[in-house]
């Protein structure tokens, strides 16, 4: 693995918190109760000691153990791992695109409209479950990953006619200001919150020392794609998933 791949991977992993996670050999295992692909799956972060039939069947028997699927996050960097997982009927899902943005070329505020909390609110769990449509489960299980964050955080939701119509998260880490789950009310799509959400999301990570945006974003997402664009995020490398189909 490249040395800037292997860095934003570290970085990318640890902003977004499992409930538990074990590292094996060089792969990390994270367990979220099934909540997100990105806390449920095995990334391979350096090269280890042990033959990878040995690794992949301890790796498959502890999430079948979980009650979980097995999911691999993979780079070009595990271009002969991806190929057994093929061979293993993994399918290959959820194509996302990692980028940077240099902060220190941005001209950003925070909207008036925008509060930032530093933990999640109740107020802000509330739209992000409905905004979101999560279950009262996954509700439950994301309100404990949120509270695992160590690094400064700031939880944003932009108001607009007395309602939460956008909203999401950031995460500070060594220079870098990761966003995520960056997200508008279906029903008031296309009018500009997103942007607005984000641009505010950017000024919090400036004010507080960051000097680099970093985020993932689906490859196939058009619409947030040319969002991140406009505030000049530049896409350094992809990742994806591969997923066991399942059986008939």
């Amino acid at each position: 693995m490249t040395t800037q791949i292997a860095l934003l991977e570290g970085i990318t992993q640890s902003a977004w918190p499992a409930i538990s996670t074990e590292l094996f050999d060089g792969w990390l295992l994270r367990f979220a109760d099934g909540y997100t692909k990105r806390a449920n799956s095995v990334t391979p972060l350096y090269e280890g000691v042990l033959a990878e039939p040995e690794k992949l069947a301890y790796c498959e028997q502890r999430f079948a153990a979980a009650g979980l699927p097995s999911i691999f996050k993979l780079t070009a960097q595990n271009a002969v791992l991806d190929a057994t997982l093929a061979k293993r009927g993994y399918e290959q899902i959820d194509i996302s695109s990692v980028q940077i943005a240099d902060l220190r070329e941005v001209d950003c505020r925070v909207d008036q409209a925008v509060t930032l909390w530093r933990q999640p609110e109740v107020v802000w769990m509330d739209a992000f479950t409905r905004i979101n449509g999560l279950t009262a489960a996954q509700r439950a299980i994301a309100e404990r990953m949120l509270a695992l964050y160590a690094a400064p955080t700031t939880f944003a939701a932009l108001v607009e006619n007395g309602q939460i119509v956008a909203c999401g998260f950031a995460v500070r880490q060594h220079g870098y200001m990761l966003m995520f789950d960056i997200c508008t009310d279906p029903a008031q799509r296309g009018q500009g919150y997103g942007r607005r959400l984000v641009a505010s999301l950017l000024a919090w990570g400036i004010e507080t020392g960051a000097t680099h945006g970093l985020l993932q974003v689906v490859a196939a997402n058009a619409a947030a794609v040319k969002l991140y664009a406009g505030f000049g995020y530049v896409e350094q490398y992809r990742y994806w998933y591969r997923q066991r189909a399942a059986r008939a």
